[in-house]
């Protein structure tokens, strides 16, 4: 059988017994702790949650420990799985894909310390490719030999994601043979591709209509390839672009600044919440996950150009992967901020063809081979990929004390 036609079967019977459960009277939730990329969150299984999104929701916070409601300034989440920065607050739930286009369906929930507010807009390049190893080791994917492929619909973004992982046995085993910046030592690898990634979020690759437009009186372009980004000059805001990660968190007077940039450019974008209604300018201000920003320079090493990215509250550790798919297909299209810094670096032509695009960061390289062509409307880009490596950090039983009485009641009909 081709490795893209992975085949999939009904729930395994290792599912059903790794299931909610009541012990001594306490609420258990089975999770898989999990690494992606630079990200860590947790995996569940969409049929073990409960059936109402304020249940789901309760729970999921529990689990992470943000506050149940409202917020909580200073929260260190040490209740919970969670770790502070946006990087360590997600959770994927997962489940079989109901159509022939895709194996699974993956849902994401981006989670704050300090607030219960629980983004659903967004996906994560980094924790999706903890995904494929879930899917081996609880045997929802049959491995193929020597690479199995799974195909993962994100119901966030509505983007199917190609995700080839090596099963050179057959089975469940995964070579820890891939490094990537950023993460010390060897672990499974994973490469994802994502499918026709333009427009996840607005429909289009320039949302403003321009390939460069002007905020809070900076130069910016405006993409939406994986996750709508804004992407400005880093010496137009007297930067360097090869400033720490602690450097520019503790930049209060260059936070500000950028929260004025996204908050123009989000508004011009016409980004929406997941019910479809426009994001309001407090809402922008306070985001947690779009749009993203980062600062461009030119290459201080081998790569093609050097990034500083936010999240946007806070600079990250090193490139979303997302994020590094839409930087990369900047690059590529004559006319955008990042095109006019990059260097070396050949753009898009008429012809379709797969370029590779090394990102400097602060955690090294992230490399991203997008396959594109110029167009009339700026380029079709039939995939993204990019290569990340995954742990299973813990697997077990996370107890979920002080419930509601509804949660604890769907935990009673589990156990019923």
């Amino acid at each position: 059988m081709s490795n893209t036609q992975t085949p999939h079967a009904p729930q395994p019977p290792g599912l059903d017994a790794f299931a909610p459960r009541l012990l001594n009277g306490v609420a258990h939730f089975p999770v898989y702790y999990m690494r992606g990329g630079t990200s860590t969150g947790v995996v569940l299984w969409e049929p073990h949650l409960p059936g109402t999104l304020e249940l789901k929701e309760e729970l999921i916070r529990r689990i992470m420990g943000v506050p149940v409601s409202g917020e909580t300034k200073g929260n260190k989440q040490i209740n919970g799985l969670g770790r502070g920065p946006a990087t360590s607050n997600k959770v994927f739930m997962l489940d079989m894909h109901d159509g022939p286009e895709a194996d699974l369906s993956s849902t994401l929930a981006q989670l704050a310390a300090d607030k219960s507010a629980i983004d659903w807009s967004v996906n994560c390049g980094n924790m999706s490719s903890a995904l494929p190893l879930y899917a081996l080791e609880t045997g929802l994917i049959q491995a193929q030999k020597p690479l199995t492929t799974v195909r993962i619909f994100n119901t966030n973004t509505k983007v199917i994601t190609d995700a080839r992982i090596n099963t050179p046995a057959g089975n469940a085993h995964v070579p820890a043979d891939t490094e990537i910046p950023g993460v010390m030592g060897a672990f499974p690898g994973v490469e994802l591709s994502l499918r026709h990634p333009v427009g996840a979020k607005t429909g289009k690759l320039f949302p403003t209509g321009n390939r460069k437009d002007v905020f809070a009186g900076v130069s910016a372009s405006c993409l939406d390839v994986a996750v709508p980004m804004v992407i400005v000059s880093a010496a137009e805001l007297g930067k360097k672009g090869d400033e720490s990660v602690d450097a520019l968190n503790q930049d209060h007077d260059l936070k500000v600044r950028l929260r004025e940039i996204w908050v123009e450019a989000g508004l011009k974008m016409g980004l929406k919440k997941r019910n479809g209604e426009p994001m309001t300018r407090t809402e922008l201000e306070n985001s947690e996950t779009i749009p993203k920003i980062c600062m461009v320079a030119p290459p201080r090493g081998s790569g093609h150009i050097s990034v500083r990215y936010f999240t946007p509250q806070s600079a990250h550790g090193s490139l979303a992967v997302t994020g590094g798919c839409c930087l990369a297909t900047a690059c590529l299209l004559p006319g955008t901020v990042a095109h006019e810094i990059a260097q070396n670096l050949a753009g898009f032509s008429d012809e379709e063809r797969e370029i590779v695009v090394d990102m400097e960061n602060p955690a090294g390289t992230l490399r991203a081979r997008i396959r594109g062509a110029l167009s009339v409307d700026g380029a079709v880009i039939p995939w993204a990929a990019y290569a990340r490596n995954t742990q299973v950090l813990m697997r077990g039983y996370v107890p979920i004390y002080q419930p509601t009485a509804a949660l604890m009641a769907f935990f009673q009909g589990v156990q019923n």
